[in-house]
This record gives C-alpha cells, structure tokens and sequence, in this order.
C-alpha cells in the first residue's frame, strides 16, 4: 500500500494544479452609481392620461336611438354622425308646424284683401262727406271698418311671424335627432346602443380630440405648494415599461374641492401614438430638500453599505482589461447623515464609481464579477 501512496500524491497535486489553472467563474452582481446629492428629492404619484379636449355628446331631445354609427376607438371628423334617433315624432310636429304656418299665410292673404276693400269703401265714403253726401254716423262706420280691417290684418302677419318661429323650432328638434362630432378626435367611449330610449343630456358617446396628451395627478397638500407652472417632470406608463415621456406642469388647482388632494394637470412633451387617455401613470417630480444636507455630497443607497469590525465598508466594482469584468475592491467609507436616497459618504468614494448593493455577503476582496443585464448605465 505504501508503494502507491506517492503516485496518488502525484495524481492529486496535477489535478489541483488543473483546477487552479481553470477560468475564473465571473458573477454577475447588481449595482449602482455614487452620485452627488443635489439638494432635491424626488415624489412620485399616481395619474391617468388625458385628452386635452374632451367632450361628452349626447342628444338636445328624447327618443328611442334608431342608430349608433361609432365604435370605441374609432377615429371621426368634425360632422361626422355619430348617432340618429327615431325622427318620427318630430316629424311630424315639423310638420304641423308648417301646415299652421300656410294656414296663418291664408288667413293673413284673407285679411289683407278685406282691408284693402276697406279702404277703398273708406275713401269712396270720405269724399262724399266732404260734398256732404253722407252722414257723419255712415263716415265714422267707414272708419270704424277701415280700422279694424287694419288691425285683423296686423294680427294675421304677427300669426304668420309665430307660425314661422314654431315651425323653426320644430326644424331644430328635428335636426336634434341627428348626432355629430363637434371637432376632429377619437371615441374614448359609447355608452348606448340601438334601440335604447333616450333622455335629453344623456351620454351617448365622448370623443377626445387629437393633439398631445396631458396627465392628471392628484398631489396631496403638503406638496402642492412644491410645485410651479412650467416646472418639469418624468412620467412613465405601466402599459409602456420601456419609455420615460418627460411633462410640463400646465395647471396647478388653487383649492382641493371636496377631494383631499390637488389637480394637477401636465402636458407630455415627448408623446408617442401608444399613448390613450385612461391609460394609468407614475409622475415623479424633483422638489426641493427640507433635509438640511449639503449638495456636493457623495450618496450611496442604504443596501451598499455593510457593517464590519471595523467599521462601514462598501464593495467598489474597479474594470478589469477584459471587457464587462469587473474586480471588487473592499472600500472603508466614513458615512454622513442619512439623505432621502441613501448616505452621505463623507470619504472613500467619488461621484460615479459603482458600489455592489445585493449579496453583499458573499463577495470578497480581489472576486470578478460582472454586472446584471442593464446595469452597465
């Protein structure tokens, strides 16, 4: 047995030798810049798109809806119908209406004549009072006739005049039960379909006009007074994770309402089609720090710090020649206040340098890494 004791030493020292000279296993590791506190901290809230204009549309009259011409989405014109109710009924009051107005017509035409023979009968009588040929009472009753033939001829025209009023109020509630897009846009909504009873002022439809989109954020009181006109900030859209679309501040709300928060309307200055009114937002602004601490000051996030024997350290990512290795270098760092986004690193890093912030238990002086996918910022 102890003949081969040397040969299995030999064979066990070439393999260690082997392994030795094996490639390194390089880990990937999460990270994150150092960077300068500037004074400002950043407040995200919750907001939902929206159309700069947008109108609800919905009949003057009511009825039953004989026809709905739009579908959710569709894109329409300024005239465009939208929907048609019944027009039967008015219709028939158009005319009604009409039928008066010809019969006021007449009657007015009747008068007309019937004062005209007046005044002929009038005058015919004056000159034979003047040579006195007829009696004052037989004067008097010429112009008693000539007078009231005259006013029942006033009376026919004002008839006239309202026949014409009805029948063009009976126009317009006919015209009423055609419904239009009042300017160029999108239907974001139809709330109706064919055959439904209508009331007047009911939502039949809303149609958002094209242009660029504009953000609602409701923002609480204690940091309304924050915010300004013309102010900027970034939003992002759960329905387009890759993009960040940067806004303006275009309205500020002077009183809350009966909501505990404040309006706050944005204009998105960099928008894309795949942007809708409705669609859910994170709004994040930068405000100004009540923290007290001094911009110029290096920051590091609380999950880059760890606490050893001798105090705080972090683990700097140095770049090796080899493209995307990384070396870790254990850093002592002297910590200051804690900021809004994490300490205040008083020495032991410069603005840039990145610092591991996940597993820091398990990396150690001199171990290559790489950085997790979208990380290399």
């Amino acid at each position: 047995m102890k003949l081969y004791l040397p040969f299995f030493l030999m064979l066990f020292g070439a393999c260690a030798k082997k392994a030795e000279e094996g490639p390194a296993v390089v880990r990937p590791v999460k990270s994150e810049k150092a960077v300068l506190l500037s004074g400002l901290e950043t407040y995200a809230f919750s907001g939902i798109t929206k159309a700069q204009n947008e109108t609800n549309l919905s009949f003057k009259v009511a009825g039953n809806l004989a026809s709905v011409h739009v579908r959710l989405g569709e894109q329409v014109v300024k005239g465009q119908l939208i929907a048609t109710m019944d027009p039967i009924d008015y219709s028939i009051q158009s005319n009604q209406a009409s039928a008066q107005k010809e019969g006021a017509i007449a009657n007015a035409k009747a008068a007309e004549a019937q004062w005209i023979n007046a005044k002929a009968t009038y005058n015919r009588v004056a000159r034979l009072y003047e040579n006195n040929s007829v009696s004052l009472s037989e004067y008097q009753q010429a112009k008693a006739g000539v007078d009231a033939a005259q006013a029942q001829y006033e009376a026919a025209k004002s008839q006239i005049d309202m026949a014409d009023q009805q029948l063009k109020a009976a126009g317009n509630q006919l015209s009423y039960t055609r419904l239009t897009s009042p300017m160029d846009g999108i239907i974001t909504a139809v709330e109706v379909e064919a055959n439904e009873v209508v009331n007047a002022g009911m939502l039949i439809a809303k149609v958002s006009a094209l242009g660029l989109p504009e953000v609602e954020v409701g923002i609480p009181e204690v940091a309304i007074n924050k915010l300004s006109i013309g102010q900027r900030a970034q939003v992002k859209f759960s329905a387009l994770p890759a993009s960040a679309f940067e806004a303006e501040i275009v309205e500020i709300a002077f009183a809350s309402g009966r909501s505990t928060t404040y309006s706050v309307t944005l204009k998105i200055l960099n928008p894309k089609a795949e942007i809708r009114p409705g669609m859910a937002t994170e709004v994040y602004f930068k405000v100004r720090s009540e923290s007290g601490a001094a911009p110029k000051e290096v920051v590091v996030p609380l999950k880059a710090v760890a606490n050893g024997v001798d105090g705080s350290y972090v683990f700097k990512l140095l770049p090796e020649a080899e493209p995307g290795v990384y070396v870790i270098q254990k850093i002592p760092v002297e910590l200051g206040p804690l900021s809004p986004i994490g300490y205040v690193v008083k020495a032991g890093l410069k603005e840039g340098e990145l610092v591991a912030v996940a597993g820091l238990r398990s990396l150690y002086e001199g171990q290559k890494v790489s950085l997790l996918k979208d990380e290399s910022r």
